[in-house]
């Protein structure tokens, strides 16, 4: 009798976790189609078409180049709206609070604007780093979709720094 007891509480919380992963894992899809977000795609093949950058690409001192050519996708969602922007900052806060696959690569508040990256590693490399910036008039998600190592990572925030 203990024994059906036991698979019946695994089997309710092996359930209650699939629900968890399920609202985690569709934040942007959330956000795909809201009325007042703005929302950007960039797909690989639309990458693919860029010019040739020769052998570095710069933007705002960093360059950019080996990231570009990792990348799958790009998702930016934003809103000015003061609705949605709300929305927006709870969803992502409860999204990443509770997501134990994103970890915080670098914090940074300066006055009321607050930006937060994070990223999803497998194995050894990254898969999706997200950028959430949450200021006084917007907020915006950037999600970077690809395979980037931690010195990819590194070089950029260090170049990034140093402006």
């Amino acid at each position: 009798m203990k024994r059906n007891y036991l698979i019946i509480v695994l089997g309710l919380l092996w359930v209650q976790t699939g629900f968890a992963q399920d609202k985690l894992s569709d934040l942007f899809s959330k956000l795909d189609g809201k009325e007042n977000v703005t929302q950007v795609t960039i797909t690989k093949s639309m990458l693919n078409m860029m010019p040739d950058m020769g052998s570095s690409a710069e933007m705002n001192g960093v360059d950019v180049k080996k990231i570009v050519a990792k990348l799958e996708q790009i998702d930016i969602f934003t809103s000015n709206d003061a609705a949605m922007k709300k929305l927006m900052v709870k969803e992502a806060t409860e999204y990443f609070a509770g997501n134990k696959a994103y970890e915080v690569l670098m914090r940074v508040k300066d006055d009321k604007d607050k930006v937060v990256f994070y990223g999803k590693k497998d194995n050894n490399l990254f898969t999706s780093l997200v950028m959430f910036v949450n200021n006084e008039n917007d907020c915006t998600l950037i999600r970077l979709l690809g395979k980037f190592t931690p010195q990819d990572i590194q070089d950029v925030t260090k170049k990034a720094t140093e402006k």
